[in-house]
């Protein structure tokens, strides 16, 4: 039964989200708004669909420490649940992703179009620079910018890195709150899951992270909050609605599986920088 509930959003969430793109192709002429609400209607009808068909409905908790204006959420990232939710959470997100996503037939489009922040990975400190310029060009319009510091998905358990980027944020804008969010999406949806398990899901926005630390302080207190959070919340989901719970095995052969992703990437970023020298060598010459 659980099964056929997880098909049945399958069905009403690629359907739909084709449906809703090809019928709202006109709004692609009308500014960055527009595609904006696009937005915002897939992500609140997608969650009606994860609420009919699984069961899955959201918790939002610690919304007294979202500002009115502009800040920067940084935030847990373990499923696509949390990137359709903070659409319904705060007014104008502008999240930082990878660029493969722009690429995507019509949604990559509606991502450009509505000023999302496209970071290509491979690049380097010029992707670093995007990243600011980008996320400055939001906060100037009174945006909330949303980074997942890990750079992908991981499942509940795990603890990876956080990559830097999100303390040059931190530095770049020192009088923007930053605001760590802790989940336990990945507990009813996980990674690459076809399976999606009913209950509530929560996100914790805690308090900002002071102002002036340094980039050795500031790193270990945001995942130090945000991880003990999101365990805390796994376990709870855990007890509350007796969902399975992935072993330390399954946890360590993800996260393998993603360093040897990334490994690659990084040869491959390596071998395309030291072509473009070689390039510009023989034009010099």
């Amino acid at each position: 039964m659980r099964a056929l509930r997880a098909l049945l959003f399958n069905v009403l969430f690629f359907g739909g989200t084709a449906v809703l793109c090809i019928a709202l192709l006109p709004l692609m002429l009308f500014g960055r708004k527009a595609s904006q609400f696009v937005g915002h209607m897939w992500c609140r009808l997608t969650q009606i669909a994860l609420n009919i068909s699984v069961g899955m409905r959201k918790r939002i908790t610690g919304l007294e420490n979202l500002p009115d204006g502009p800040c920067i959420l940084v935030a847990k990232h373990q499923s696509a649940w949390e990137t359709l939710t903070f659409h319904t959470v705060v007014s104008d997100p502008a999240y930082i992703l990878k660029k493969e996503l722009i690429k995507i037939p019509l949604v990559g489009q509606f991502l450009h179009l509505s000023g999302q922040i496209a970071v290509d990975r491979s690049a380097g400190g010029s992707a670093l620079k995007d990243m600011i310029k980008g996320a400055s060009k939001a906060l100037e319009e009174n945006r909330q910018v949303i980074i997942f510091p890990e750079g992908t998905r991981t499942p509940p358990g795990s603890s990876r890195p956080y990559h830097p980027g999100v303390y040059a944020l931190y530095k770049a804008f020192p009088d923007t709150k930053v605001i760590p969010v802790a989940v336990n999406s990945g507990m009813f949806w996980g990674k690459d899951s076809f399976m999606k398990y009913g209950g509530l899901v929560t996100m914790e926005l805690m308090p900002p992270i002071e102002h002036g630390l340094d980039r050795k302080t500031f790193m270990k207190e945001i995942k130090t909050r945000i991880d003990t959070r999101t365990r805390e919340l796994e376990n709870e989901a855990q007890q509350e609605f007796n969902l399975p719970m992935l072993t330390s095995d399954d946890i360590d052969a993800e996260e393998a599986r993603e360093a040897k992703e990334e490994a690659k990437a990084e040869v491959t970023a390596a071998a395309t920088a030291e072509a473009k020298a070689e390039t510009s060598a023989e034009k010099t010459s």
